[in-house]
């Protein structure tokens, strides 16, 4: 436990011993507790848990390692879980990754290139962009406040995966990702790179 929080009840885990995550779930369950935040799901035992914990109606938020959004399902599959228990069970997957922002005091300004604007499709206004009118973008530059690399701070790229009745029928079914992907693009599903662009 890094931080003690008012109201918050924390246990401390250690891997290999007695009081493992998934005994940490058993034991916070019996204290009727309205959310459940578990730092990592590692195991098949800690993935049990979790979900049973919100198949019973406890708000259940946790963290897995995944490339994206939709390899939190194929994840779980491996870990034991059957893709027909995690129908239902799971209301959102979310990705990130954090990227570097631009030093605001030396960032320069450029007109985009042909293919700047091939990968951008849209200004900033939401228009398809004009390429006889390309858009001005910012490079990175350098100063003493960035350390002169032209970046300084960073951002998430972020993606939202939330499952609904189909997308949790194909999960049931033993979809693959490349099945699911299509379905969630038609229900406005945006991807990391879609958000850093």
């Amino acid at each position: 436990v890094e931080y003690n929080l008012g109201l918050i009840r924390q246990t401390h885990v250690k891997d290999g011993g007695a009081f493992t995550f998934g005994e940490g779930i058993k034991a916070l369950l019996r204290q009727d507790p309205d959310i459940i935040f578990i730092g990592e799901v590692r195991d098949s035992v800690t993935a049990e848990q979790a979900l049973k914990a919100a198949m019973t109606g406890h708000q259940v938020y946790t963290s897995l390692h995944t490339n994206d959004c939709f390899g939190a399902i194929p994840r779980l599959v491996d870990l034991g879980i059957k893709p027909a228990m995690l129908a239902g069970a799971i209301i959102a997957t979310l990705a990130q990754r954090l990227v570097r922002k631009l030093c605001q005091k030396c960032k320069v300004a450029k007109t985009a290139t042909a293919d700047e604007c091939k990968l951008l499709a849209v200004g900033p206004d939401g228009n398809p962009i004009d390429y006889d009118n390309p858009p001005t973008i910012y490079h990175p530059g350098g100063c003493p406040e960035c350390n002169n690399s032209g970046y300084k701070g960073r951002i998430a790229c972020v993606e939202i995966l939330y499952l609904d009745e189909e997308l949790d029928d194909m999960i049931a079914t033993g979809a693959m990702k490349s099945q699911l992907k299509p379905i969630a693009r038609k229900k406005g599903f945006k991807n990391m790179l879609d958000d850093g662009i």
